[in-house]
């Protein structure tokens, strides 16, 4: 093997262990699914109330913004944790929570009377970290 092919072999294999080490961080997702029982499809259960809850949630993964319309809806409001490619809802649900998992558009769209006062509409790839839709560049090449 001349040096050559052992410089693209180096290479690949470190690009290979920064993409493995990078995978290695628990997704909201994953994380979610471990800590609270599956309800259904995006949607989970805990016994504690959605304060607790959302606290959780937002105390590992930080949120971009959270709306909580508990004190003036009471039963029928939420919190609400929007994140670039997620929201996150925890609903009263009896003494516990019911917690929801959607994509920034669908979970804008179920959730538009709790947060469309403070939440921009998301773009086509969410929001960026600091709250602003997020649009995928169009122009010449662009899709390709």
């Amino acid at each position: 093997m001349n040096s050559r092919h052992r410089m693209i072999g180096g290479a690949c294999a470190a690009a290979l262990a920064v993409l493995a080490l990078g995978g290695c961080g628990t997704s909201k997702e994953s994380w979610i699914g471990d800590k609270y029982k599956k309800d259904g499809a995006g949607s989970y259960r805990s016994s504690k109330a959605p304060p607790v809850v959302a606290t959780e949630i937002n105390k590992k993964f930080k949120a971009i913004d959270r709306v909580d319309d508990l004190a003036t809806r009471g039963a029928a409001g939420g919190i609400f944790l929007r994140y670039p490619k997620l929201v996150v809802g925890v609903l009263p649900n009896g003494p516990g929570s019911r917690i929801t998992l959607s994509t920034p558009s669908s979970g804008y769209n179920r959730y538009y009377s709790h947060v469309s006062g403070r939440w921009a509409r998301p773009g086509s790839n969410g929001w960026t970290n600091g709250g602003i839709a997020s649009f995928r560049g169009g122009g010449p090449g662009s899709g390709k």
